[in-house]
């Protein structure tokens, strides 16, 4: 058995090997380690990864450390580049997230103001005796704006709910 540990407390790659033949189980680092770290590292090795195995069920039982594997080195850059790349990754998918929620949000707000606009200028049609054509065009206009808003708003939306109540008898809406 053969198995790559990060230790992210001192940014240390340990490679551990566990012989069955001999019962031995041994490690080594990618640059030397100092006592504090190299006591952390045993005190893991020999609570998890040594129950793993038959370390502790037969008799002699070795644990050696290696000191230095500078072939580990390129292991621990390779490691520490995937990373890199995940977390790149990850960022880039939340600065996307968050770009498309800011559209969304500017692009409903937008439509909300169109539908705002659009109603005044039925209220100054409505002073002026608006008649059944400019109504059909401002109704389908609303329908239009409302889509949009729909599309872009988590909210949505009809055209029974914008309209005011003085202004839903030229829709022919219900007034409840």
């Amino acid at each position: 058995m053969k198995e790559l540990l990060y230790f992210s407390f001192s940014d240390l790659l340990v490679r551990v090997e566990y012989s069955k033949e001999a019962n031995s189980l041994k490690y080594a680092a990618h640059r030397d380690i100092s006592f504090g770290e190299r006591v952390v590292v045993e005190q893991y090795l020999l609570s998890n990864i040594a129950l793993k195995t038959e370390y502790y069920n037969r008799y002699p039982a070795l644990f050696i450390y290696l000191g230095k594997d500078s072939k580990l080195l390129r292991d621990l850059n390779l490691f520490h580049l995937k990373n890199t790349i995940k977390y790149l990754a990850g960022r880039d998918k939340e600065v996307k997230k968050q770009v498309e929620g800011l559209i969304a949000k500017s692009m409903s707000n937008y439509y909300f103001e169109q539908i705002g606009d659009e109603i005044l200028t039925l209220r100054k049609k409505v002073k002026k005796n608006l008649d059944e054509v400019n109504c059909v065009e401002s109704k389908a206009k609303m329908d239009e704006l409302i889509k949009a808003y729909n599309i872009y708003s988590e909210k949505k939306i009809t055209i029974n709910d914008v309209i005011p109540v003085d202004l839903k008898e030229y829709f022919q809406l219900e007034t409840y």
